[in-house]
């Protein structure tokens, strides 16, 4: 993981290990200027709702969330150079695109792991 993330917060949002972009530096740069591999699996950007993709070297989805860390809407493969807006977003969930998504589904509706059945 770069190294830039390595003093912030970590915390588990809807299944994944996110790191906690909250002083002004982690949160204007986000995940730009890093390679996919370099990259922790998520960022979670409180109190946003607009990200841009300024500097991106590889897709993102777009996680919106609510108050209590409810999805409200997700945009998928943002490539660089884009920005996105949702008015009603308390937080922002920053994923590579190649993230698992039924590891979200699992998560989000409180379905046990299949494979663990």
């Amino acid at each position: 993981m770069a190294r830039r993330f390595r003093r912030l917060e970590r915390r588990q949002v809807h299944g994944f290990e996110v790191v906690v972009a909250a002083g002004p530096l982690s949160r204007l740069l986000g995940l730009a200027l890093l390679d996919r591999h370099r990259a922790p699996e998520g960022l979670l950007i409180p109190r946003c709702r607009s990200v841009h993709t300024y500097g991106m070297r590889f897709p993102l989805d777009l996680l919106f969330l609510g108050p209590d860390c409810q999805p409200l809407i997700a945009v998928r493969e943002v490539g660089p150079g884009h920005r996105v807006r949702v008015p009603e977003a308390d937080s922002v969930l920053e994923l590579p695109s190649d993230w698992d998504v039924e590891k979200w589904d699992r998560s989000v509706t409180g379905e046990a792991d299949a494979a663990s059945a």
